[in-house]
């Protein structure tokens, strides 16, 4: 079938405002049929038809997208139309625009410095497997959630969440699987020491959550890549004779209890804030006068213990006479109950330093690594790295000296 010829062979201009497209007729013996010819600024465009209404249709397609300010639509030709089209249909299946898949794939070539992206991905799916996406504070949640249910301590489960949910997850808003070790040392730029290296312990343990989850199961973790600080062995901190006496002398009544048991029994802050007053056992027999320590309030979960009430602190029960039951901390907040104690006193507060105080004194006393483990519910190991030798004979027997 013979093209429909534009019934004139003289050039038709075809005008909408300011913008313009040219008709003319090819009759030459290498090419018959049409051509549509306008001005793009100074770049002279052209295209070629076989048939006049093929020609005027795009005509006003032309002058449409000139007139709108359309330009690149404009001078794309009847295969990029094509291209275009099926690229969007195809895209349409997925729920992607053409401008998101532009931009991704372009991102995407540009990390893989010119790699070919298809086969990269296929690479990448083989490795990880099943595994799913996941921001670092939805792994969080669900790592505390699994902690807690497992039994874990209630401070830890407290110091993990303040530090994975309160200062990590803002930090890193990402999925895990693209966390880097440089995001994880800018997550822990302030800290340093033993404070860096206990932080480096709750991320490493995420990493190791997300495994097999979220993360590759059989690879090392960015998180275990972290360098940890060298740490220098410090000396405990404890009191002195003196100063035990003018704390529990400053103490008010309601938290007399709590300080005499802390300075003269061992037991640590955290096992101290689960005591009832039924735990605590004075008996005119000094061989069954204890603390009773229950397994789930020790602290690790390491088990029931019983502590011996020794005289200074028999003599403290025996002049506050404590009730038969209730809490033995006046309130929950005790860390800050410590730091009014320090200002009260003038001397100012030591961390851990009554617990430290206990087993100083103690295996001074009585030379017996086991024995003094046993009361502390701690490894003999430690008992011995920090206590041994720490104070004198005559110092122990000051501290132990101590009464009302």
């Amino acid at each position: 079938m013979k093209p429909s010829l534009h019934p004139s062979a003289k050039p038709e201009k075809i005008k909408d405002g300011s913008a313009a497209v040219t008709i003319y007729v090819d009759k030459t013996e290498l090419r018959k049929g049409y051509r549509l010819v306008y001005w793009h600024g100074r770049q002279r465009i052209r295209k070629y038809f076989g048939d006049y209404p093929s020609a005027k249709s795009e005509a006003r397609r032309v002058l449409a997208n000139l007139r709108a300010g359309r330009v690149e639509a404009a001078t794309a030709n009847i295969s990029d139309l094509d291209q275009l089209s099926r690229a969007k249909r195809t895209l349409a299946e997925i729920g992607v625009s053409l401008e998101k898949a532009v931009h991704d794939f372009t991102h995407a070539h540009k990390l893989l410095a010119g790699r070919n992206v298809p086969s990269f991905v296929q690479t990448q799916l083989e490795r990880i497997g099943s595994i799913r996406d996941a921001s670092v504070a939805q792994v969080a949640e669900e790592m505390i959630a699994d902690k807690t249910n497992r039994g874990r301590g209630q401070n830890w489960i407290k110091d993990l969440r303040n530090f994975l949910i309160g200062t990590a997850a803002p930090r890193l808003k990402k999925p895990i699987m693209a966390v880097t070790l440089e995001d994880l040392e800018e997550t822990l730029t302030k800290y340093s020491g033993r404070t860096r290296n206990n932080k480096i312990s709750f991320l490493v343990q995420l990493f190791n959550f997300a495994k097999g989850r979220y993360l590759p199961e059989n690879e090392k973790t960015v998180a275990h890549k972290l360098d940890r600080d060298a740490v220098k062995p410090s000396e405990v901190e404890i009191w002195t004779p003196e100063e035990a006496k003018k704390i529990l002398d400053t103490a008010y009544e309601d938290e007399l209890g709590f300080f005499a048991i802390a300075m003269f029994s061992g037991i640590r802050t955290c096992e101290i804030c689960t005591l009832d007053w039924s735990q605590v056992k004075p008996h005119s027999d000094p061989d069954e006068s204890h603390i009773e320590v229950k397994a789930a309030g020790s602290k690790m979960k390491l088990g029931r213990r019983i502590v011996p009430i020794l005289p200074p602190l028999a003599a403290y029960l025996n002049k506050m006479k404590p009730p038969k039951s209730g809490l033995i901390i006046p309130n929950m907040r005790m860390e800050k109950r410590m730091s009014e104690m320090g200002i009260r006193s003038k001397i100012p507060w030591r961390k851990n330093a009554s617990r430290h105080s206990f087993g100083s004194y103690r295996m001074a006393d009585i030379k017996n690594v086991y024995q003094v483990a046993e009361e502390m519910g701690n490894s003999p190991a430690m008992v011995k790295k920090h206590y041994f030798r720490a104070v004198t004979k005559a110092e122990a027997s000051k501290f132990w000296a101590i009464r009302p």
